[in-house]
């Protein structure tokens, strides 16, 4: 027998919550703490500037981060390059949705974490310190492959996973 201490629980984890934060936005655009997380993660060129511009829009308008996204690109009020990364981040969940919309659930986790670019970002980490995050992103899509929802389940499979997964 023994006991582990100090254990970081599997849903606490960067990438577990990086992956959760894009399922999240799939299910619901106006989340706002996943848009933050997940915006520029990993890399795609929205920086710090481009991010301010989008909260002081969704602040003045009264709305959420990704409905003041789409307002900042439609107004035109980013620089070319800033407005393309956030125009892909936007299509990117938009695709997502409709690529998985009716799909068993461990095919939409599957896809997200893919699409996203999760799997290759961290796999490019040095000396295989990805590996084992890479790892747990298979073991999230495994958790969803095994996960009791959707069985006489008033909400979608997807927002039940979500709910479990908090």
């Amino acid at each position: 027998p023994y006991r582990v201490y100090g254990g970081m629980r599997f849903f606490e984890r960067a990438e577990i919550k990086d992956a959760l934060a894009y399922l999240r936005l799939v299910a619901n655009r106006d989340d706002d703490p996943s848009f933050e997380r997940v915006v520029n993660t990993p890399t795609r060129g929205v920086g710090a500037r481009t991010l301010d511009a989008v909260r002081d829009e969704a602040r003045a308008a009264g709305t959420s981060l990704w409905r003041a996204a789409a307002a900042v690109i439609t107004e035109d009020q980013l620089p070319k390059r800033s407005t393309r990364a956030l125009w892909d981040f936007l299509k990117l969940i938009d695709t997502l949705d409709q690529q998985t919309h009716g799909r068993p659930l461990h095919e939409q986790v599957a896809a997200a974490i893919e699409q996203s670019g999760l799997i290759a970002h961290h796999a490019k980490e040095p000396h295989g310190a990805g590996d084992a995050r890479v790892e747990n992103l298979e073991e999230l899509v495994n958790a969803a492959r095994d996960a009791l929802v959707g069985e006489d389940a008033e909400m979608p499979p997807l927002i039940e996973f979500l709910s479990y997964a908090a």
